[in-house]
């Protein structure tokens, strides 16, 4: 007969393995994150569509319960050669922890959320998108640089604060082309910070998986305030602003 922890143990072991080899492309930045340790059973949740037509601005927001900062969260997709999304830090929230932003799929994938907090805990959350059709890799309309920089951002609310920020940025990829078959030139936003009254609140790396004039979403507490957002583009460029 078999003990009960031994059997607990055959159980956490076949779990491993049973999730250890499903995540394509991101498999290793998995492997790297979870780093043998077996993720937490609750806390984090995703909200995502399971079909969108098109993959080019597919809606993601995440909550996160019970952790403790300072929190880093890995959002990835499995099915591209590059699969980083963001990679964030948050040191400061409004519990649970709320994050809502925009991710560009090319085509039908995963998208996988990883979160290490404080105490060295990891979760895992992941959710199969299908993509009907994607305009991410479809030929330019217009110019992509028009109206590069302008900046979006507000923060409302009593005893929490809802700040929301948009960056004008057409996030190119270097694999877009023009109507002339020439290749638009990479150009992607780098980073996205927000500083409060106490000092650095969340910073997030930005990679090509993040949808054009990206966006992010989040909720703090009211003490948080006066706030300071920063985007910086990967040529220098930046982009600030003050909300009291």
């Amino acid at each position: 007969m078999i003990k009960p922890a031994l059997c607990l143990l055959l159980t956490a072991l076949l779990s491993h393995a049973a999730w250890g080899a499903q995540w394509g492309r991101a498999q290793p930045a998995v492997e790297r994150w979870l780093d043998g340790q077996a993720p937490q059973a609750q806390g984090l949740t995703l909200q995502l569509a399971e079909w969108v037509e098109d993959g080019a601005f597919v809606p993601l927001s995440l909550t996160l319960h019970g952790a403790e900062p300072p929190v880093a969260i890995s959002v990835l997709r499995s099915g591209e050669h590059d699969p980083r999304i963001a990679l964030i830090s948050a040191w400061l929230w409004q519990p649970p922890l709320q994050l809502a932003t925009r991710v560009r799929l090319p085509s039908s994938q995963q998208v996988i959320v990883l979160a290490r907090d404080g105490r060295g805990r990891v979760w895992l959350a992941a959710q199969s998108v299908a993509v009907l059709a994607s305009s991410c890799l479809a030929p330019s309309l217009g110019d992509p640089w028009a109206g590069l920089g302008q900046l979006q951002a507000q923060a409302d609310g009593e005893d929490v604060l809802a700040v929301r920020s948009m960056l004008r940025h057409p996030m190119e990829t270097g694999r877009r082309q023009t109507a002339d078959g020439q290749r638009l030139p990479r150009r992607l936003a780098a980073r996205f910070e927000i500083d409060g009254a106490q000092g650095r609140v969340l910073g997030i790396e930005l990679f090509a998986g993040l949808a054009a004039n990206p966006y992010w979403w989040l909720r703090l507490p009211r003490h948080s305030a006066p706030l300071l957002l920063r985007w910086q583009d990967a040529d220098g460029a930046l982009y600030q602003k003050r909300l009291p």
